[in-house]
């Protein structure tokens, strides 16, 4: 098949950022603002208070959002971040995302708007329907167990997106293997991997490495 180059657009918002007081708002921007990743192709901009925009390569933007996603949740447990992932080409860029236009914005935009009547905080959209239900479905079932993990468990998490192992990860928090695992476990470390491994497929099958 004949791959495409097209870029992926991360549009999101904090959840709950009421209970957020404005010091910590502004620390998670700034956490957001300066986040180091190489698969990152315009810095996030932040707009009305709590919502930003980012644009990724394709094949890094499920990963980017579940960083950022366990970033919130293992500082501030109670809240989340919703995040829409529009895939698609650029009709016209800008080194400021939020003036940049194209597919890829336009299917971002405007599904972080409908994902607040979903009861969901992720969704990926390619424009490509049978893609978008197969991606919409593994979002359904991953966000149902991101949702209700604990501070501990999303730091866990936390690290094996960084790529540490179980035994790095116990040797910096100074704790058992057998810990490491059983908080995984808990939090369902196996289906997000395997979501990712599958996302990666897809991208790898429709996208290429852009």
């Amino acid at each position: 098949m004949q791959t495409k180059k097209e870029i992926a657009i991360l549009t999101a918002d904090i959840v709950e950022s009421s209970l957020l007081r404005e010091d910590d708002k502004k620390l998670f921007q700034k956490k957001i603002e300066n986040y180091p990743d190489d698969g990152i192709l315009l810095k996030p901009r932040f707009y009305r208070g709590d919502s930003f925009q980012l644009a990724a390569k394709p094949e890094k933007a499920l990963l980017l959002a579940l960083k950022m996603r366990f970033e919130m949740k293992q500082w501030k447990a109670e809240n989340d971040v919703r995040v829409a992932i529009g895939i698609g080409d650029v009709a016209s860029w800008n080194d400021n995302v939020l003036l940049a236009e194209g597919a890829a914005f336009e299917r971002s935009g405007k599904n972080l708007d409908r994902l607040k009547g979903f009861d969901l905080n992720m969704i990926i959209v390619t424009g490509d329907l049978e893609l978008d239900d197969e991606l919409e479905t593994n979002c359904y079932l991953a966000d149902e167990f991101i949702k209700n993990q604990t501070a501990v468990q999303a730091k866990m998490v936390s690290f094996m997106l960084d790529g540490f192992s179980q035994i790095e990860i116990a040797k910096k928090l100074n704790i058992s293997q057998p810990s490491v695992s059983k908080s995984l476990k808990a939090a369902n470390w196996k289906l997000i991997e395997k979501f990712m491994k599958r996302y990666e497929r897809i991208i790898q099958k429709h996208y290429g490495s852009n």
